[in-house]
């Protein structure tokens, strides 16, 4: 039987589309789990509509669907770019080894503790495979977490026959680590966490984090996906690689798409033991999917901490502007340490979506547990004054 299940596999899978802009994730949450409304399978639906539409398409004002960098990549990794375009014919092969070990260094693990990929969507996927599909001892199993996250994982774990044990998260939208340690059993195979969490943008406290993986990874292991890590202040980190260093069995997944805007240029990587990445290593072809013009842009990007610090500053900006736009119109947030903030909103997800799409706003929703939510990703000032003065006449 072949278990081979790659994102755009994921993407295509389902009905996802009937008639007009119909991406409301009624099955979000995870107690009625759909897994052809994940995350991922809806922001396609989204582009694939856009497709559909063709002359018709209206011009696109704010692109704030996808949490993507609104202001693109480093000066100096456009620079490394474009240079590394004279070697765009060679695979990449000494690349890889430089940036792992410019990430060891900063995270003090070493460069074997680190596994490169197209973005961490790949990681994702090879992490579903390892862990409940065939590669799997038996199978199966179950993956416990916390409802209302990411579920581009869970969903391709869920395609491979594994459960979802998913406890609610707490009334502040943060992960309940306590409940899901009390839910661990003999079946448990993974608990995963998203933090920062997508789409709720919340945290659990670093302290509290670092603690439940210490004692909680001897005896299930402990995948965090940390996405939107770089969007923290370094004292809101919790110091996960060094308990990877420790010889935890821990597993972290980082991208570059976000704050350094490599969405499409895909750079992503795992930090987790040696002998694991070998295993992992089986099911993903890791260190050659980075285009040598990729690995040479993301080095030069990881070490401008200037343009890092100033995409953070945008960023709250950004977030800011919403905030006091919600409060004006009467709306409730949940504050948000990502680029992109959630909100319950008072009509229907795909009204919502059309209605502001029409405006030239690309924003997203799901729907959990009754309750219609925008999420919206953080662009520029520019664009979150369009979002919101389309919001408010709609709103």
């Amino acid at each position: 039987m072949d278990y081979s299940c790659s994102r755009r596999d994921l993407l295509r899978s389902g009905a996802l589309l009937t008639a007009g802009l119909t991406m409301s994730r009624s099955g979000f949450g995870l107690g009625n789990w759909n897994p052809t409304v994940a995350n991922a399978r809806h922001e396609q639906a989204l582009v694939d509509e856009f497709a559909r539409l063709g002359e018709d398409l209206p011009a696109v004002k704010a692109r704030i669907a996808f949490n993507e960098n609104p202001h693109g990549l480093s000066p100096k990794a456009k620079e490394a770019l474009i240079k590394a375009a004279e070697t765009g014919n060679r695979y990449a092969m000494f690349e890889g080894r430089e940036l792992k070990r410019l990430i060891g260094s900063r995270e003090g693990v070493k460069p074997e503790n680190i596994m490169l990929s197209a973005g961490s969507s790949e990681l994702l996927t090879a992490m579903a495979v390892l862990f409940t599909g065939s590669a799997a001892k038996g199978g199966g199993g179950t993956i416990l977490t916390s409802q209302f996250t990411y579920d581009d994982f869970l969903g391709c774990a869920r395609d491979f026959g594994a459960k979802i044990d998913a406890v609610p998260l707490t009334k502040e939208y943060r992960y309940d680590l306590a409940a899901m340690k009390a839910r661990i059993n003999a079946d448990t195979r993974l608990i995963y966490i998203c933090n920062p969490n997508n789409p709720t943008g919340t945290i659990v406290p670093a302290d509290e984090l670092t603690a439940f993986c210490r004692e909680v990874s001897p005896k299930v292991p402990v995948f965090v996906d940390e996405a939107y890590i770089d969007f923290l202040k370094p004292e809101e980190r919790a110091a996960l690689p060094k308990l990877v260093a420790e010889g935890h069995n821990l597993f972290l997944t980082r991208t570059f798409s976000k704050i350094h805007g490599f969405a499409g240029l895909r750079l992503g990587y795992a930090i987790a033991p040696e002998g694991f990445l070998e295993e992992l290593q089986k099911y993903s072809r890791g260190e050659w999917n980075p285009s040598v013009t990729t690995l040479k842009a993301g080095m030069a990007s990881y070490q401008d901490e200037e343009w890092q610090n100033f995409c953070r500053t945008e960023n709250a900006r950004g977030r800011d502007i919403l905030y006091k736009g919600l409060k004006e119109k009467g709306y409730e947030y949940v504050p948000s340490y990502a680029n992109f903030v959630l909100f319950p909103i008072r009509m229907k997800t795909r009204s919502f979506e059309q209605q502001m799409f029409k405006n030239g706003i690309m924003t997203s929703t799901r729907e959990h547990n009754a309750q219609p939510y925008c999420r919206v990703s953080i662009g520029t000032a520019d664009e979150m004054g369009m979002f919101l003065d389309v919001f408010k006449k709609i709103a």
